[in-house]
């Protein structure tokens, strides 16, 4: 009987073991996932919002821009149907263009600002939610699958860039 307690006990102890043992690596042991960079940018309500914006924007400048070409057009024939060419009317379509070719150039430079803009502000709010995310969901590393190995969050505690920096210079100077 006291050879079964002890057997019992030996085995319990052993089980108590082995559940410590799997606890401590399930809580040590880095959590990783990745996601699909552009998938997960595609499918961001921030982006498809942005994405009106620009369009409505860029639709009232082509509205102009073509206001502009048509009232070009009529000063061109305009133009060409006088006999006697009228220097004012010259003048008007010359004064017209100038402001079409501003006016476009303008549109171009700041439509591409804005796109610059855009994209900064959603890659911004992006990779915010998603380390909120690594934090909430105990993520130690979350790595974006894009094919230049992005690294999307990871837990300031695997942060090693003071060791690496002091090892690379000790390096540099032959120390290492």
């Amino acid at each position: 009987m006291l050879l079964k307690n002890k057997i019992l006990i030996l085995l319990s102890f052993f089980l108590l073991l082995v559940i410590g043992y799997n606890v401590y690596l399930y809580t040590t042991s880095p959590k990783t996932g990745f996601v699909l960079i552009q998938e997960v940018y595609n499918g961001f309500d921030m982006k498809k919002e942005f994405e009106k914006k620009y369009a409505t924007t860029l639709n009232a400048r082509k509205k102009i821009v073509d206001s502009l070409t048509f009232e070009l057009n009529v000063l061109l024939k305009k133009i060409e149907t006088e006999k006697e060419k009228n220097k004012s009317t010259i003048q008007e379509f010359n004064t017209k263009r100038e402001e079409y070719i501003q006016r476009k150039k303008n549109y171009e430079e700041d439509n591409a600002a804005l796109t610059k803009q855009y994209d900064q502000e959603i890659l911004t709010q992006l990779s915010q939610y998603v380390k909120d995310y690594g934090e909430k969901n105990h993520y130690t590393y979350i790595f974006g699958n894009d094919g230049n190995g992005s690294l999307m969050y990871a837990s300031d505690t695997k942060n090693i860039t003071k060791e690496v920096l002091e090892f690379i210079n000790s390096k540099y100077k032959g120390a290492e």
